[in-house]
């Protein structure tokens, strides 16, 4: 009788035993190294590097790892409490390099991915340096990223990265480019960001003359630079933004989309001493001075640049592109203004922009001088459908330009034929004294194949009856307008914010 009780422990014990083993079994260190490689990626790079100590399966795995993201905090102590300093102070230099040493010396793969966001490599430049050159000489660095973030030095990038023959993706702010006049790498680079670079105008051509396979550029304020020459074969995607007159030649018969933004007026805040053509030497303490009076070095750059031929040979090397954007605050309105050449009624005819048919402005379209520059680029996109206009951030209503000014300016062809789409985006420009519509009953009476016409207007913080009254007396207009079309819709609608481009 008392052997029973003992028989059904054995069997209960037997029965539950796979249970057991299931629970004993290592389902994460089962996942393959791709998996395994995805989720370290997720954590800290310190974090991540412990897990060597798991086991075997797991001692082999971090040092496969294609992808290392370091920042300046990334090997502070795990007592290290953020003050006033901040979360990306990096406690102890000599431990940051330490610890990077050690972990691209104990790689047992090549690193795919190296992504630095830090300003240490300044404590030890010769070292940093041979760690650039092991990266681009282990055969498999693909993608580059090195965000200085010592603002007041630019880091000088390391020539084995021009040598690099396996880089598809580079990416650099605060950095300064010194290009040998020998490239032996940079065939396979398909996308290149600069930021905030320190680069002469023949450092960029001989870099971006290499790079035949770039599918995409990204130059935002770049230094020192006057006149940067794209000839770029296989290039979709083109972004320029700059605070200071710059003229850029392109020639890419693939682009698809092209991005310019001009951010004039804030030289206290843009403009650095690298904007010089000559930094490098002895100066007197005038020569300084000078040299850092940077409200000074914009009215000056101003004064000798011809705007209007920058802009112009920038249109004309991207007549292949099917989208434009462009981004002119009001301080380029009165650049604008001031030149001697006027903006011109249209492109010269081998520069019409045949391949457009996405135009967007963000600009002051009521600006006498921004109006001729947008009649110029509508007179010479003869296959244009969609265009959007957007009031920029700093809009201070120029006065009302009538339909009849753009009567006079406008012969396009996009306008009578293609023209489908037009949106107009206005922040509280609908509202100031007389709504700001001329362009849009222009359009309404003239592009014949026009379907739709959208209004929006910026939900405005103070709702008053005047609001109301305005609104109700510009879709009385609109039904007014004679039309191209009897099927156009004409529609205005109130929105919370305006998109941005």
């Amino acid at each position: 009788m008392e052997q029973a009780p003992t028989e059904t422990k054995k069997a209960r014990s037997s029965e539950s035993s796979p249970q057991a083993h299931a629970d004993d079994v290592d389902r994460l260190s089962a996942l393959d190294d791709a998996s395994l490689h995805a989720i370290l990626y997720c954590m800290p790079l310190r974090d991540a590097a412990v897990t060597t100590a798991l086991s075997r399966r797991w001692r082999r795995v971090f040092p496969t790892l294609p992808c290392l993201y370091i920042d300046s905090a990334t090997f502070n102590g795990r007592d290290y409490v953020a003050d006033s300093l901040g979360d990306d102070y990096c406690e102890d230099p000599d431990r940051w390099v330490e610890a990077l040493d050690c972990i691209v010396g104990s790689r047992a793969a090549p690193v795919a991915v190296f992504d630095v966001e830090a300003d240490v490599m300044f404590t030890e430049e010769g070292w940093f340096h041979d760690v650039i050159r092991v990266l681009c000489r282990s055969g498999g660095l693909l993608k580059l990223r090195i965000w200085n973030t010592r603002l007041t030095s630019c880091y000088l990038l390391p020539s084995p990265v021009y040598a690099c023959e396996t880089l598809v993706s580079l990416e650099l702010f605060s950095c300064q480019l010194r290009v040998p006049d020998r490239l032996t790498g940079l065939r396979a680079l398909q996308s290149l960001v600069l930021q905030d670079v320190v680069a002469t105008d023949g450092d960029l051509q001989r870099m971006l003359s290499r790079c035949e396979a770039m599918k995409r550029l990204v130059m935002e304020d770049i230094r020192k630079a006057r006149n940067i020459v794209i000839d770029a074969p296989s290039l979709e995607y083109l972004q320029i933004h700059s605070y200071r007159p710059l003229r850029v030649s392109v020639k890419a018969p693939k682009l698809r989309l092209a991005r310019l933004s001009l951010c004039y007026g804030c030289a206290e805040l843009s403009w650095s001493f690298h904007d010089n053509e000559e930094t490098d030497g002895d100066y007197s303490i005038a020569e300084i001075q000078e040299m850092f009076d940077f409200v000074a070095m914009e009215k000056k750059e101003h004064k000798r640049t011809d705007e209007i031929r920058n802009m112009v040979t920038f249109f004309c090397g991207i007549r292949a592109a099917k989208e434009l954007r462009l981004d002119l605050p009001r301080e380029y309105s009165k650049v604008l203004s001031k030149t001697k050449i006027a903006v011109p009624r249209m492109l010269p005819k081998k520069c019409c922009l045949l391949g457009l048919q996405k135009l967007t402005l963000a600009l002051d379209h009521n600006h006498e001088a921004l109006a001729r520059l947008v009649s110029c680029l509508l007179n010479s996109s003869p296959n244009l459908k969609d265009l959007e206009i957007m009031d920029p951030f700093d809009i201070r209503y120029s006065g009302h330009l009538a339909a009849e000014f753009w009567e006079k300016h406008i012969t396009a062809d996009c306008i009578q034929n293609h023209l489908s789409v037009v949106t107009f985006y206005m922040r509280e420009s609908l509202f100031g004294g007389y709504p700001r519509i001329g362009l849009c009953q222009f359009l309404v009476m003239n592009a014949r194949a026009l379907k739709r016409m959208s209004i929006k207007y910026h939900r405005s913080l103070y709702k008053t009856e005047h609001v109301a009254t305005v609104l109700e007396a510009v879709q009385s207009e609109l039904r007014l307008w004679p039309r191209a079309s009897p099927d156009v819709q004409l529609e205005l609608s109130e929105i919370d914010c305006i998109p941005s481009i």
